[in-house]
């Protein structure tokens, strides 16, 4: 095995293979792996394998108030458990409890960063946004100053540098009405590379309501989903705003969890679902606003009825101290909204479970949920659900836009618990499995136990 990583490009080949959290783990193995996985070219080949692998976890929060600010406000964080090795399971524990503040709002995930912000209460009346890294478990608060921001902001974390920086940086953004204008949106924009809040003179006029946690951000552009079937959008670049009519059907106005937005390979999409049929839709070009119906499903397949719909009745009637005021009754009714849409599988909760169905091979997918096993359907406020991809990309970058940040707080990276053991078996068992090492190879047993020798007694005088 040592003849193997005596060579640096089969090394980076193997060891890419592995997730952000093992590899983490690796670097205590000595000063050469430490080296090697924090190089740049093998930062940036473990990220691309990532995105392949699909996403890690899926954070989910429900709250009961719109802004999460209200006293007595229920708020709920949920993780679902990831389909990878041991060390990936961890992830989501991780994630919960890296998260500076209690009962914080979740905003935004990209490329392995999270983005939160505190509720402003009567004890805490000061919003601070919280950038977080689950897998080093650092993080730092954002507050801003001189601008008029709302309580909706979004997030993009660009490890390889942007179109006018090659450096890694990060973005929030802030889209709220304007205070003499009701009729449309003003952006204040945060950049690390300047570590400064800023508000762009970019205004968009649109009647509609936002949903508070329906965004989406592709190749530099935010898009924001409106209660009207209307797509705000923002480029960070250009600092230019525009609306996109949504494709389909007319949606009953006030129906939650009806539509979304969704990427998958670097297109916006958008799904919506009704009575009888669920739609994806791609947007081809952004500058034509050409849309292509991608996939139809029939929700036939769907109707349920049994344990799971009494399973779900009994969680309402403890939730909300009733039953629904839908007709749930009503022969063949189903119960089903959808939630995200990412790499051609569209997550969705039927009867207060959370699915998943993929497109590619057809497959309909049940995940389990830490601390939780149902999502409310009638909440007021739609779940927030964001896909979250482990990278190590994200490392270190936190620590070193401390230093160009005012008026910042930050905790140091917390040292991942190491079993060299555990970590050198399952590497030799991917190294034999692609066939790198032949099978009359002595495998690794762990710390060689050193030879216990005699001690020399010295002759009886």
């Amino acid at each position: 095995m040592e003849a193997i990583f005596s060579n640096d490009d089969l090394a980076m080949e193997i060891l890419s293979r592995f997730s952000a959290l093992q590899l983490s783990r690796f670097k205590c193995v000595s000063k050469r792996w430490k080296n090697l996985i924090s190089d740049p070219s093998f930062l940036r080949l473990h990220h691309q394998r990532s995105q392949l692998r699909g996403i890690t976890t899926l954070l989910i929060q429900q709250r009961s108030d719109i802004t999460g600010d209200r006293l007595g406000c229920r708020m709920s964080f949920f993780t679902t458990c990831g389909p990878f090795s041991e060390d990936d399971r961890c992830v989501p524990i991780m994630i919960r409890d890296s998260f500076p503040a209690k009962g914080v709002v979740i905003m935004g995930s990209s490329n392995g960063l999270v983005c939160c912000r505190s509720r402003q209460t009567l004890e805490q009346r000061m919003l601070v946004i919280f950038i977080c890294n689950p897998i080093t478990r650092e993080w730092i608060s954002l507050r801003p100053t001189n601008c008029h921001v709302g309580h909706i902001f979004a997030f993009a974390f660009y490890p390889f540098g942007s179109s006018s920086n090659k450096a890694s940086c990060f973005k929030v953004v802030s889209i709220q009405r304007q205070k003499y204008d009701q009729n449309s949106y003003s952006f204040v924009i945060y950049s690390s590379e300047t570590g400064k809040w800023k508000t762009s003179m970019e205004v968009c006029h649109c009647k509609d309501d936002l949903n508070e946690n329906k965004y989406i951000h592709i190749k530099g552009r935010f898009y924001w989903l409106t209660k009207k079937q209307r797509i705000i959008t923002f480029d960070l670049e250009e600092e230019l705003s525009g609306v996109i009519i949504a494709p389909g059907p007319m949606l009953r106005y006030g129906v939650r969890n009806s539509d979304c937005l969704g990427d998958s390979d670097g297109y916006l999409h958008y799904a919506c679902v009704d009575e009888s049929d669920l739609r994806v839709w791609m947007l081809k070009d952004c500058h034509k606003l050409d849309w292509v119906l991608k996939h139809q499903l029939n929700l036939d397949q769907f109707r349920v009825e049994g344990q799971v719909m009494t399973d779900y009745l009994q969680f309402s009637i403890r939730r909300v101290g009733c039953l629904p005021k839908d007709d749930i009754f009503a022969p063949g009714y189903l119960a089903l909204g959808i939630l995200t849409f990412y790499d051609e599988v569209i997550y969705m909760m039927r009867w207060g479970r959370l699915e998943s169905y993929n497109f590619r091979n057809g497959v309909l997918k049940r995940h389990y949920m830490y601390h939780a096993f149902f999502l409310d359907h009638y909440n007021y406020v739609p779940a927030t659900v964001l896909p979250y991809l482990a990278t190590l990309a994200a490392n270190g970058v936190l620590k070193v836009k401390q230093n160009s940040i005012d008026d910042l707080t930050s905790v140091p990276a917390t040292v991942l618990p190491c079993s060299t053991t555990s970590a050198m078996s399952g590497l030799l068992g991917l190294i034999r499995s692609c066939g790198f090492v032949a099978s009359n190879s002595s495998s690794y047993q762990g710390t060689r136990k050193r030879k216990r020798i005699k001690p020399v007694r010295s002759p009886h005088l």
